[in-house]
């Protein structure tokens, strides 16, 4: 099992893969990201992460976190309530915190090879037990949603929920600096690749439309 490593060999990572297939993978948070309340603390469903070879870090794959689980390490002394908040619960509990994990569930959709490009389609080889998470870039996530088409199969493919794609539209969206052309662009291919699933997509498409609002109103 994947332990917390004080000297990480990528600096700016907060995971490792503890588990891979050809487009997807599951990825454990490191001990000290899950207990200080870091950036990489605050990811949501949605969030894009970019996975880094831990032997080649010219080759890296793009994932969009479906699903985070947090548990406990020990499987004999499960979790409990206590009725303690955080504070509390770290002066009186510390050791509650040493067994604390965060998994991440992430589905692969784009990738880079020994350059700067970015290819619309999963890695060709899996990624592997012990590579890097790190938070894509905002040049990189500009890249990413220029094109939902890898994304939308893979969601497809999975049965993914369609509003995962939600807060990287938005992402997109503010990017691009609130440019109303891009947000009717992808609203277009949404309808398009999901008519099959009106319930699901007028819910996104309902989220995005309240959304915009919002900002206007902002």
């Amino acid at each position: 099992m994947t332990t917390s490593n004080p000297q990480k060999a990528v600096h700016e990572s907060f995971a490792e893969v503890i588990y891979s297939t050809n487009e997807m993978i599951i990825a454990q948070c490191y001990k000290e990201d899950v207990i200080n309340k870091t950036p990489q603390n605050t990811l949501v469903q949605g969030s894009v992460v970019k996975v880094i070879s831990s032997y080649d870090n010219s080759y890296v794959a793009f994932g969009l976190i479906a699903k985070i689980n947090n548990s406990s390490l020990d499987n004999i002394h499960k979790p409990y309530a206590l009725g303690l908040s955080f504070k509390e619960l770290a002066e009186l509990q510390p050791q509650v915190y040493d067994l604390l994990r965060k998994e991440l569930e992430i589905y692969l959709f784009a990738c880079k090879e020994h350059s700067n490009e970015i290819f619309n389609y999963p890695p060709q080889k899996p990624m592997m037990i012990h590579d890097f998470i790190q938070n894509a870039s905002e040049v990189e996530i500009v890249e990413l949603t220029n094109n939902f088409s890898s994304l939308i199969n893979l969601i497809k493919r999975n049965q993914l929920k369609i509003d995962l794609l939600f807060n990287l539209i938005m992402l997109g969206y503010k990017l691009r600096s609130y440019n109303d052309r891009y947000l009717i662009s992808i609203g277009k291919e949404l309808s398009l690749a999901f008519s099959d699933e009106v319930e699901g997509l007028m819910q996104v498409l309902k989220r995005l439309s309240q959304s915009k609002k919002s900002i206007q109103i902002k």
